[in-house]
């Protein structure tokens, strides 16, 4: 059997033998890339599937008229609720875990070098766009470049 590489997750993978064309493992979450591929090729190259997706959407609205009210009442409440919870939590806890918009006052400056940086676990207040990382300086010295020197000296 040959194996291929997966373009979703880049892992190898032994391609079933019913399907003659597999490109894609079959993790869900690289089906679900290999759907969203077709779905945007098709949306780009068919004006027939567009046009009935587009009328689809159309009888939908039609039929649920007030569904982007209702849902905006439904979400207002647990918006309002989750800043209530923010704001009753002790400063210190606040400011722990909470992601400024601007957070480059730093204490220190970080001088010029080479520094690796790792990404953390997010916290589940963080933005999704928001990174939390650990800079680390490196060595200069150090031939891989992949970890600080044992004795503690920066460059």
């Amino acid at each position: 059997m040959t194996t291929k590489i997966c373009p979703g997750c880049g892992q190898p993978f032994e391609p079933r033998p019913q399907v003659k064309k597999q490109i894609y493992c079959s993790s869900p979450a690289c089906q679900q890339k290999r759907r969203n591929t077709w779905q945007r090729k098709k949306l780009r190259t068919d004006s027939d599937y567009r046009e009935q997706l587009r009328k689809a959407q159309q009888n939908w609205r039609n039929r649920n008229p007030n569904y982007s009210r209702e849902y905006r009442k439904a979400q207002a409440q647990p918006v309002k609720n989750d800043k209530d919870q923010q704001r009753s939590k002790p400063d210190a806890l606040q400011k722990s875990n909470f992601a400024k918009v601007d957070a480059t006052n730093w204490p220190g400056q970080l001088r010029a070098g080479v520094y690796r940086i790792r990404p953390l676990e997010a916290t589940a207040n963080a933005k999704k766009d928001v990174w939390i990382v650990e800079i680390t300086p490196v060595c200069a010295d150090c031939p891989c470049k992949t970890d600080a020197c044992k004795d503690g000296r920066y460059r």
